[in-house]
């Protein structure tokens, strides 16, 4: 009997959000309220990032036992998912169900930018069932900013993100407080190649978002965790500044 989308949904959120608050991504949390409830034998969560590769975030019951699972993805290619929920049959697999989570933020970039959840059993997913998975989506795509923030800084301790010098010039401004003339200003540069060198900098971390750039990069030692805003003694050249440093929408530069 499939269990209540309400019950499946409400248990899935309190524990992941346990889970977020004390600093996990909460994915292990959320495959294992899914598993259970759609009685799946195998499931994995990857994070999609800009060059369409994934990173595995976890798996159950095993990394193995879901390689097959996250080999078919690969082959696939995150394009292959448009919808949040897609459900097909797999020959070797059985049934298999993947669930694209994005920002929940019509606003937001989506390349580079997302989570696809699979599940597979060996009977097919039945209406109640997909129902449920429906039901999910709108509250993980709520808490995706913290998940991804709690992925990135975990992976920041362990990969070399191949930033170059005149990128951590950008860095170390952006972290205390300046816009994107400002730095321009700074560093003699046009505001165009700052927001180049933003693009690049999001796109090498795997984030779109200020805050959570410069966290992950003290976290993995690119800057100093003591890194302020600016002294509110020292004007800004620009103060009013029209250009935000944010990344630019799709990877163009403005």
């Amino acid at each position: 009997m499939v269990a209540d989308p309400a019950d499946v949904v409400l248990d899935m959120l309190a524990d992941t959000i346990d889970a977020l608050n004390k600093g996990h991504s909460g994915d292990e949390t959320v495959l294992d309220h899914l598993s259970k409830a759609l009685e799946a034998d195998r499931a994995l969560s990857v994070y999609v990032d800009g060059a369409d590769t994934f990173d595995l975030v976890a798996a159950l019951p095993s990394t193995q036992e879901a390689q097959p699972l996250y080999d078919h993805m690969a082959r696939l290619g995150a394009a292959a998912f448009p919808q949040h929920v897609t459900i097909e049959e797999v020959p070797g697999l059985g049934f298999v169900v993947f669930v694209m989570i994005r920002p929940d933020d019509d606003a937001a970039p989506i390349e580079g930018f997302g989570r696809i959840i699979a599940l597979g059993r060996p009977h097919p997913f039945d209406p109640a069932s997909r129902h449920i998975l429906e039901r999910t989506c709108r509250p993980l795509s709520m808490l995706w900013p913290q998940a991804a923030a709690a992925f990135a800084k975990d992976r920041a301790e362990s990969i070399d993100f191949n930033i170059t010098g005149r990128e951590l010039q950008v860095l170390e401004l952006l972290a205390k407080g300046l816009l994107a003339t400002s730095i321009a200003a700074r560093l003699d540069l046009s505001p165009r190649t700052v927001h180049k060198h933003l693009g690049n900098i999001y796109r090498k971390l795997g984030v779109h978002d200020r805050l959570v750039a410069v966290g992950i990069a003290r976290a993995a030692g690119l800057l100093p965790a003591s890194a302020s805003a600016p002294n509110r003694g020292t004007p800004d050249p620009h103060p009013h500044d029209p250009h935000p440093a944010s990344p630019p929408l799709g990877g163009a530069s403005h």
